[in-house]
């Protein structure tokens, strides 16, 4: 979306990126200190709880290391809260244009559905409230804490990496797509770039979210079908509704059975001989030991209560479960984001 920022929001969020950056540099400082004690990939302990008590206790007396711990306790809490304040500098402004972005194309839907705990308890990402404390909750998240924040502190391309995953799919004539876990619409925006003739449709727990996807779809003159509910209950939609069925970086923010869930569910509404391809973090099993903790550290400062158990989690035998056939789960970018796990429904 076309805005800008005022004089302070433009600082507030400049000085949360600089920040961010300064952890990761003292990070590296961290992990030079536990080398010099003789602790790296090959020498922590397996267990990562085990893990976690070395590292705190070898790095006891370290400034840097309080210094990291300071610095990643007040990015945690406070970049949701610089990117609100940013907002309500050009709230007035900006009110008509995101009002008149409700006109388009792109519909949702409401669904009568109860919310599961894992999402409607938890304030993922440190977010005060939940994603629908706010009523432009939607474009505080999308636009300022992804684009003005998250994009600029992760390792790579963030929005290239939705790409490469659905440019790894076996076909190019999808023409009823599935998203789930539909957001603020970062992936929705892939999945349209890379399969401009097919039809959308999303699902996501938040409406506020639902109203930034719609937003952003409008915009571009496109035309989606958003419906408010969770991807492991969509009887909203029939047996067989889709040729494809996608997800991107929702998996690390849910329990295992809902995981189990999802794949039976995009199972279901997949059409014979229809594609399933999801994408979350790096599986824990494919890194070193110390990748795998720094990951673990920063998730648990970053308010991921699931990251642990998700992300260590083997999706293939799931998505075999679940009925999928010639299953493959792989990381393009071996030690980084994303893992892609990509099943068919047989025909």
């Amino acid at each position: 979306m076309q805005f800008s920022l005022g004089q302070r929001g433009r600082a507030l969020m400049d000085f949360e990126v600089t920040t961010r950056l300064a952890a990761s540099r003292l990070q590296q400082q961290v992990e030079g200190e536990l080398a010099a004690q003789g602790l790296d990939a090959a020498t922590l302990p397996e267990d990562m709880e085990q893990r976690h008590r070395t590292i705190d206790a070898a790095l006891a007396q370290s400034p840097a290391y309080q210094a990291r711990a300071l610095l990643g306790e007040w990015c945690a809490k406070q970049h949701g809260r610089a990117a609100e304040q940013a907002f309500a500098e050009i709230e007035e402004a900006l009110l008509p244009q995101l009002e008149a972005l409700r006109e388009g194309g792109t519909t949702i839907t409401e669904h009568d559905f109860t919310a599961p705990h894992y999402w409607s308890k938890v304030w993922f990402h440190r977010t005060r409230g939940g994603w629908d404390a706010g009523p432009w909750n939607g474009f505080v998240h999308g636009e300022l804490v992804h684009k003005k924040y998250v994009s600029k502190i992760f390792p790579g391309d963030i929005y290239g990496n939705r790409r490469l995953v659905l440019r790894s799919l076996p076909r190019d004539d999808y023409r009823r797509i599935l998203e789930i876990g539909t957001s603020s619409g970062h992936h929705s925006v892939a999945i349209a770039e890379v399969f401009p003739e097919a039809h959308l449709t999303g699902i996501d727990p938040s409406l506020r979210m639902l109203e930034q996807a719609q937003r952003v779809a409008n915009e571009k003159g496109l035309a989606w079908d958003l419906h408010t509910g969770v991807g492991e209950d969509m009887p909203m939609f029939a047996d067989g509704s889709f040729d494809l069925v996608t997800a991107y970086a929702i998996h690390h923010e849910m329990p295992v059975k809902a995981i189990e869930a999802i794949f039976a569910e995009a199972f279901r509404v997949l059409e014979p001989g229809g594609d399933l391809v999801m994408a979350d973090v790096a599986r824990t099993q494919s890194l070193d030991r110390l990748t795998a903790w720094r990951f673990d550290w920063l998730a648990r400062w970053g308010g991921e209560p699931f990251w642990r158990s998700t992300a260590r989690l083997d999706m293939e035998p799931l998505a075999r479960a679940a009925g999928f056939v010639d299953v493959r789960g792989w990381q393009p970018n071996p030690g980084r984001d994303p893992y892609i796990i990509y099943g068919r429904k047989p025909a």
